[in-house]
């Protein structure tokens, strides 16, 4: 072997045990941080692991933590004794993260709750139970295995999937949870992914929709494909970000368009609101509490929005 062999073969040597010895630290520290992780106070209270590796966590029956309470289903709605749906009803439900769960406000002001009283105002004779399968922190894929694994279960007539634009982020847009409830495989490869997507400039919910588009339309497409065969209805509301000092400076429109594309192109039924709260011509702190997650107004605005996309003409 000559010198240059040599001096590859040492560099690489050198460089898995580089690697080794960042893994053995990073790992000592995620030791140290997960025994001192709670999740803002709501682990066990609240938030517990899941015996389904996709969903990760959960809520655990009769659960509560500030304003948030969970029903025996571990879900944040009233508390039915059976899953099964009373007759002479249309059943929505709405799966999706912490905006659907109805993050820090109150369980009557959420927009599944205000969907349901609007919705029955217009037509009475509908009879619409709206079931809140929101978890927070729940990315597109853990949705998709809610629908398919716990959703369904409640016999909906209908499935609405509330897609924020972090659902196509699977490690970051978590509060940490998941890094909690499930360990990277390499500390290295995460940093690099970190680092990759720093110096690409690449705003970061582009960038993971552009990382993770195809698993999660291949999930999306076996969600329908599951509702459909079990005669259940389908539709997803696109929820805008809220950054900046108006919409009509949003930063990211060119994903909802291509997110629009997919959608039609997969024949998924959907509904865009970025064009809904653009014509109010308020700033999205008007509707929003932080960049994804609505104040009162803003649940109050996607509940009347909700009404329109879903009741028949």
């Amino acid at each position: 072997m000559g010198k240059f062999g040599l001096s590859v073969v040492s560099t690489v040597i050198a460089f898995v045990l580089v690697v080794g010895v960042f893994e053995v630290v990073q790992n000592s520290r995620y030791l140290k941080w997960r025994s001192d992780f709670d999740n803002l106070g709501w682990l066990g209270k609240l938030t517990v692991p899941s015996e389904n590796p996709v969903l990760m966590w959960e809520y655990r029956p009769y659960g509560e933590f500030e304003r948030i309470k969970t029903n025996r289903w571990g879900f944040r709605d009233f508390d039915f004794e059976s899953k099964r749906k009373p007759e002479n009803i249309v059943r929505v439900a709405f799966a999706g993260d912490s905006i659907t769960l109805g993050f820090n406000v109150g369980a009557q002001e959420t927009f599944v709750r205000q969907f349901e009283a609007g919705a029955n105002s217009v037509d009475p004779q509908l009879k619409i139970q709206a079931l809140n399968f929101g978890v927070d922190g729940y990315h597109a894929l853990q949705i998709s295995e809610l629908i398919r694994t716990k959703v369904l279960a409640f016999s909906p007539d209908i499935v609405v999937y509330t897609m924020c634009l972090n659902d196509f982020d699977f490690n970051h847009s978590s509060g940490s949870k998941s890094r909690y409830f499930k360990k990277p495989k390499s500390w290295f490869l995460y940093r690099m992914d970190k680092l990759y997507r720093k110096l690409s400039r690449v705003e970061f919910h582009v960038y993971n929709f552009q990382k993770n588009k195809k698993v999660v339309f291949k999930n999306l497409l076996e969600v329908r494909r599951v509702l459909d065969e079990a005669g259940v209805g389908f539709q997803i509301i696109i929820l805008p970000i809220f950054r900046g000092r108006s919409f009509d400076e949003y930063p990211i429109r060119q994903m909802h368009e291509e997110l629009g594309e997919l959608f039609v192109e997969n024949d998924i039924p959907y509904s865009d609101l970025l064009e809904p709260f653009s014509r109010q011509k308020q700033p999205p702190e008007y509707f929003s509490l932080d960049v994804w997650h609505p104040n009162a107004n803003g649940h109050k605005f996607i509940a009347r929005q909700t009404v329109a996309s879903i009741l028949p003409n």
